[in-house]
């Protein structure tokens, strides 16, 4: 069968692959999350790992104790990709504190000392000036502080609270990796992306195309498969290709989840809480979940831009990671066409996306020199930029390669090759 007539048949034949079993949701009764969390398996997000860097230390604290609990009764568990990208992440809240401070100082604006000199004969006016004065006393000892507080995160290294409550917790044994093909990790993510089959493919566009939630639902279905209990994923992300929508936020998880995880569970459920819920479930104090709560709806606010497609002038909702220097490359809800956010102190920029030129295979011949024997040889080379050739000497016989600079020149390599 043609490789297209392939494609087609599995479009057209993709709900069975998602559900082969279609009785199975009529028949069993699932419990319910309150009733599935006391014995389920608590897989956390990197999400959620750096929530606390925005809370504060009584919050921390409860969110340390419910983890512990968890991981007492051997339920809690991390996938190694989000390990790796809270390591990668971690830097940037602690950046983001760093910054933070230093712009909400240098905001704070003071009047200059008022000169009006038919005033000066009024008492007021005087002791009005005298407050000014001493606002920018109190400035100069707010900058001092301010750097001090600015020294103590530079110096925390791996030390800040949140790694330090972290710590004792997050052992090696619940850190999951199970062992992958990466090829075929990788050919299988690939087809699921053409069918828009979840996760990850909302993420297509990240340089690493989105493999990160691929990986993380590898490993929840990896715990699936070994312990068959339900699965509570903890994650703060409602893009569509995790969730249902209604009314701008997650509503449900998509059901392929479901259909997948109940399959090599052998019919377990598959839930996902956002952390404020799973500190409510398990009684933590009502001003940590409500601290929590309000976190999550900053970060969801500021991650969450309205851009207007520079193709089709359309406005849409896109993610943008809330670092100042952050891109990505969101896909138009409109047209599907692929182009550039980018965050600034100043907001967040859109430009058209820059297609790489398309390769062509045109050949055109070209003068060469020989670098070893001097003499000069008509060989052919690729026309578009970086095009690469090897030679043999009309001459000398000997081998060597030539390429195309990006401005269309040809360059002479001196390296022999045999």
């Amino acid at each position: 069968m043609a490789d297209g007539s392939k494609k087609q048949l599995d479009q057209v034949f993709l709900i069975e692959e998602i559900l082969p079993e279609a009785t199975g949701f009529f028949e069993e009764e699932p419990q319910g999350l309150e009733l599935a969390i006391g014995d389920a398996d608590i897989v956390l997000d990197t999400n959620v790992l750096l929530i606390p860097f925005g809370a504060g230390a009584a919050s921390l604290i409860q969110i340390a104790k419910v983890y512990s609990e968890i991981k007492g009764r051997n339920r809690l568990y991390i996938p190694a990709q989000v390990a790796r990208e809270f390591i990668k992440n971690r830097p940037n809240k602690l950046a983001q504190l760093y910054q933070g401070i230093s712009d909400k100082i240098s905001k704070l604006a003071i009047p200059d000392s008022l000169s009006y000199p038919i005033l000066e004969s009024v008492d007021h006016f005087q002791e009005l000036n005298e407050k000014i004065s001493k606002i920018e006393e109190l400035k100069v000892e707010l900058k001092a502080a301010a750097k001090k507080v600015r020294s103590t995160i530079k110096n925390w290294g791996w030390n800040d609270p949140v790694s330090q409550a972290y710590r004792p917790i997050f052992s090696k044994e619940i850190v999951i990796s199970p062992e992958i093909d990466r090829e075929k990790t990788l050919e299988e993510m690939l087809r699921r992306y053409e069918q828009a089959i979840p996760p990850g493919y909302k993420d297509a566009s990240k340089p690493d195309s989105g493999i990160g939630d691929f990986l993380i639902w590898k490993t929840i279905l990896h715990l699936g498969k070994e312990n068959k209990r339900c699965v509570v994923f903890v994650s703060g992300d409602e893009k569509a290709d995790w969730f249902h929508g209604a009314e701008g936020s997650g509503f449900l998880p998509r059901y392929e989840l479901q259909a997948e995880y109940r399959r090599v569970s052998e019919g377990k459920d598959f839930y996902i809480i956002p952390l404020s819920q799973l500190l409510e479930l398990q009684k933590a104090e009502e001003n940590s979940v409500n601290e929590i709560r309000t976190e999550e709806k900053r970060i969801r606010d500021a991650t969450s831009v309205l851009a207007e497609c520079p193709e089709c002038e359309n406005s849409g909702e896109y993610e943008l990671a809330e670092t100042i220097g952050s891109s990505s490359l969101p896909l138009c809800t409109t047209c599907g066409e692929k182009f550039h956010l980018h965050r600034t102190k100043n907001g967040v920029n859109v430009h058209r996306f820059k297609r790489p030129p398309t390769p062509t295979r045109e050949r055109k011949p070209e003068v060469v020199e020989c670098p070893y024997c001097r003499a000069e040889n008509m060989k052919e080379l690729g026309v578009s930029p970086s095009s690469t050739g090897w030679c043999v000497c009309d001459e000398c016989e000997k081998r060597f390669p030539i390429h195309r600079r990006t401005d269309g020149s040809v360059f002479v390599n001196t390296t022999e090759d045999g």
